[in-house]
């Protein structure tokens, strides 16, 4: 009889033992967002990725037609460490815009937008770089635009980036006469840089200093202009 009662009673306890198996996966949170939920939130694209300065300028000068952007959901702000960071040197809110997911043999990566304000012009985009168990490496500042800068890229294989930064030439001055109404002559160039997104913990950009070329990434080697 003993035997009867015993099969039950070991069913149940490996049930038990699963369960909280799979609890421990999820830090005893099922409801929490894993890493692949995350990865989920952006379009998969494919290496190589560029920011042409056409485009930038044309979303500059509102004559490209900006997609409704995308917010990324709160929940996933814990993986984007660089949010804390960006929030320290603005008052205004960081809407981050999910853009892009890479996948290499040894890295993951996300592309965004820090999407301030939701000004659709203003582009500051930023890559986060993972390894396969989703431990964050780093993030850089790669690409955007502002009233004075526009900064373009390629992104490769093997997650480095080509950047090409320029200053902006408007027929009107733009602190005075603003953007509406107004257009850019000409782009100036103003440095180079290749960048080893792998590594070099969190850069942001955030003066747009383009005659100060190392200031786009710690980890970058500047080229000649």
């Amino acid at each position: 009889m003993k035997s009867i009662f015993l099969i039950p009673v070991l069913f149940f306890a490996c049930i038990s033992l699963s369960i909280g198996a799979n609890n421990n996966m999820n830090n005893g949170n099922p409801d929490e967002p894993t890493f692949q939920d995350f990865l989920a939130q952006f379009p998969k694209a494919n290496l190589p990725y560029s920011f042409n300065a056409d485009d930038l300028q044309a979303q500059m000068e509102k004559r490209a037609t900006a997609p409704k952007a995308k917010r990324l959901a709160w929940e996933y702000y814990q993986f984007l460490p660089m949010l804390e960071e960006s929030a320290r040197f603005s008052r205004m809110p960081v809407y981050p815009e999910p853009v892009a997911s890479f996948e290499t043999k040894e890295n993951y990566a996300v592309l965004y937008n820090t999407g301030r304000g939701f000004t659709k012009n203003l582009k500051s985009y930023h890559i986060a770089v993972y390894d396969k168990q989703g431990n964050h490496l780093a993030t850089h500042f790669v690409a955007g635009v502002n009233t004075t800068t526009l900064t373009a890229a390629t992104i490769d294989e093997t997650l480095h980036a080509k950047v090409q930064a320029f200053q902006i030439n408007w027929a009107k001055d733009v602190q005075e006469n603003g953007t509406d109404g107004n257009s850019i002559i000409n782009l100036t160039p103003a440095g180079k840089q290749s960048i080893e997104l792998t590594t070099g913990g969190m850069v942001e950009q955030v003066s747009w200093a383009v005659y100060k070329p190392t200031s786009l990434s710690a980890s970058a080697t500047a080229e000649s202009k």
